[in-house]
């Protein structure tokens, strides 16, 4: 009788589960943390999009070097250490007022959080069954999203301000915090190590393909991110009050999940091209949505077309590296890529709606999906006749 996987066991999965929440849970209340520290701390567009982009670099710059260290160390000791720098920055940012240290604070924050998204996702990743587990992982990301955008506008953000909603989030990693004690301490992957000299043996043209696949999901998340920094903005500018946005926000993270499972059904029954370009163009239709807009009513229809666009979207456009990666070596770095995305967003869109206003964050937006939608195709065009005969 075959013995049970320490990783398959329940206790490791839902911990892994919460704690890959956690990793993602700044990310899915940013439209919050952008309007709500420009309300309370008077950052200016720019300053704020600096301010979350220092999160993000920092959670790029550790998911890159994860590689290096996954299979080093204790997985349950590190991630008690990053939970309680979490806590630590996330609360020293929420009641600092010097812009330095609140620069820091998120900064160190983000490589926390990312220690956090990181183990969480290799653990998951070496269960027998990870595509299960990864679909109730993106469902427990957005669902702590919706709870959060739902309850933190009217009940913390209201009576207690930005210092309140630090603190909800240092809280939620708290409560969450006793479930890592079922982490396991180690795992373990088939598979061999990757070397980066390899690579070279690949076809010219199915390396190029590679490289297209990785920047379009650059682009794709610079794309969303750009709208979903500053979607509670586009609201405060349409003088609607912070719960009604809150609950709009909230609910869009039901359609991004339901877009996500969606995929999960779908899986290559209609092409992964297809399936990129249906993403593409529906993004594309929510910033025309966004840029004419003029009740409530049109902005939730217009925030849940790109809140299921983004859902459907990223596992299709990091299928398309997937497909084309003969030897596993460029997978790996899809994370980086969706985190120099995420990174660039908030700091282009300050940047650009500081200088030319909001409807220019809408035409970056806008060429985001086009240019990732152009480069997820060709990179299949070019790369998939190398892949015909080479799987298994």
């Amino acid at each position: 009788m075959a013995t049970l996987n320490p990783i398959d066991k329940a206790g490791a999965i839902v911990s892994a589960v919460a704690v890959s929440a956690l990793g993602a849970m700044f990310y899915n209340v940013l439209p919050l943390f952008l309007g709500t520290v420009q309300d309370f701390r008077g950052l200016s567009n720019g300053e704020a999009g600096v301010l979350s982009s220092s999160f993000f670099v920092a959670f790029t710059l550790v998911s890159a070097t994860a590689f290096f260290w996954i299979r080093k160390y204790n997985w349950r000791s590190i991630a008690f250490l990053a939970v309680v720098v979490a806590i630590g920055s996330v609360i020293l940012a929420g009641f600092s007022t010097m812009r330095s240290v609140m620069l820091l604070s998120v900064f160190l924050a983000g490589g926390a959080f990312s220690i956090l998204y990181g183990i969480g996702t290799t653990v998951l990743g070496d269960t027998a069954q990870p595509a299960r587990w990864f679909g109730l992982k993106i469902a427990a990301e957005a669902g702590l999203g919706v709870v959060l955008l739902a309850f933190l506008p009217g009940l913390v953000i209201a009576n207690w301000g930005f210092g309140g909603f630090m603190t909800a989030l240092a809280l939620v990693a708290l409560l969450l915090s006793p479930l890592l004690v079922l982490l396991p301490r180690q795992g373990s992957k088939a598979g061999a190590e990757i070397l980066p000299h390899e690579v070279k043996a690949l076809p010219r043209s199915l390396h190029m393909a590679l490289w297209l696949g990785l920047a379009a999901i650059l682009c794709f998340l610079l794309s969303t991110t750009i709208i979903w920094s500053f979607a509670e903005r586009l609201a405060s500018e349409a003088n609607y009050g912070r719960p009604d946005t809150g609950n709009v926000l909230s609910l869009s993270l039901v359609f991004s999940m339901s877009g996500s499972l969606l995929a999960v059904f779908i899986s290559d029954r209609f092409g992964t091209a297809r399936m990129a370009v249906l993403a593409g163009a529906l993004l594309l239709s929510s910033v025309f949505l966004l840029s004419r807009f003029d009740s409530l009513a049109q902005y939730t229809f217009a925030i849940m077309i790109f809140a299921f666009a983004f859902g459907l979207g990223i596992p299709y456009f990091v299928t398309v590296v997937a497909e084309l990666d003969l030897d596993g070596r460029f997978v790996v770095l899809t994370v980086p890529a969706i985190g120099v995305g995420v990174s660039l967003a908030p700091a282009i869109a300050g940047g650009v709606s500081g200088l030319y206003g909001f409807g220019s964050v809408l035409l970056v937006s806008a060429a985001g999906a086009i240019i990732s939608t152009i480069l997820a195709v060709c990179a299949l065009r070019f790369g998939l006749p190398h892949t015909v005969g080479n799987r298994d």
